[in-house]
């Protein structure tokens, strides 16, 4: 078995290939002549099927929480806590040892404590190491959702005519524009190509709030590397109608610096009718 091994081609020994979540440095080789098996989460194959072309004859979906059994390996998908469709793979086999590949995820109470991992003793655990090291300090996602969903109901407050906008990944950060959103009861808008990446979730709230019309939202999202000043500033002369601001949030762990250890040190940043923030997981 090899997880996450797309980028080494076909590998000799191998029967079965497993993709941890649908993104880039993860699924880097996936083509759409694959023709191996393959095995993911269901929102992982939706998008492996329509984002990469993928034969779908070859894209194995495993349910959440539920062994199966796969060449005499007992494997169970365990939700990773890291964006939609992402998962850890615990490897049980006949002679009892047991594995888990942690692909990315988020630490959590909820986490640690699944019944999955309660009830078995690991003999080796694959963790992704991207934020082990002590100067990165998260704050809990859910206080992260809650300081962006606090900051843009006093944006909207303050100025009525204030687009909000949400930075992401191709997947990714839809806790952060959906809680905004339901705060502001407002659509989100996205590029037809997002929608149609977003709609490979099958979140139905999600799908009920995003529209490809950029008037139709007061919350809209772009790439993550599209939400600057700049960026921000020609977004809405391009499409804020008659909103006169903007404020962006960047929702990544890529932007903490050395020291930071919390939300009450996130900043603003304002140029003219654009204000970003940054530094948030």
């Amino acid at each position: 078995f090899t997880v996450d091994a797309f980028s080494h081609g076909i590998i000799p020994g191998c029967r079965a290939y497993f993709l941890s979540h649908f993104h880039s440095d993860h699924y880097q080789g996936l083509k759409k002549s694959f023709s191996q098996p393959m095995y993911c989460s269901k929102s992982t194959a939706n998008l492996v099927v329509r984002q990469l072309g993928v034969s779908v004859q070859h894209v194995h979906r495993l349910p959440m929480g539920e062994p199966i059994v796969i060449h005499d390996v007992m494997v169970t998908l365990i939700d990773a806590n890291h964006c939609p469709g992402s998962v850890m793979f615990l490897f049980q086999l006949t002679d009892g040892r047991v594995y888990l590949h942690s692909g990315d995820c988020r630490a959590s109470d909820e986490l640690i404590s699944s019944p999955e991992l309660r009830r078995v003793k690991l003999e080796a655990l694959f963790l992704d190491t991207t934020y082990l090291n002590p100067q990165y300090t998260f704050p809990p996602q859910e206080s992260c959702v809650q300081f962006a969903v606090k900051k843009a109901k006093e944006a909207i407050s303050s100025n009525r005519k204030t687009l909000i906008v949400c930075g992401t990944y191709s997947i990714g950060k839809e806790r952060v524009f959906v809680a905004i959103a339901k705060a502001l009861g407002s659509r989100v808008s996205v590029t037809a190509a997002k929608k149609k990446i977003l709609d490979c979730l099958e979140w139905p709230e999600l799908t009920e709030m995003i529209t490809s019309d950029w008037s139709a939202g007061q919350v809209h999202v772009l790439p993550m590397m599209q939400v600057t000043h700049k960026g921000l500033a020609e977004h809405l002369a391009q499409h804020g109608g008659s909103n006169a601001a903007v404020v962006g949030f960047r929702p990544t762990g890529w932007n903490q610096q050395k020291g930071q250890l919390g939300l009450e040190q996130v900043r603003a940043s304002t140029r003219g009718p654009v204000t970003t923030y940054g530094k948030l997981k």
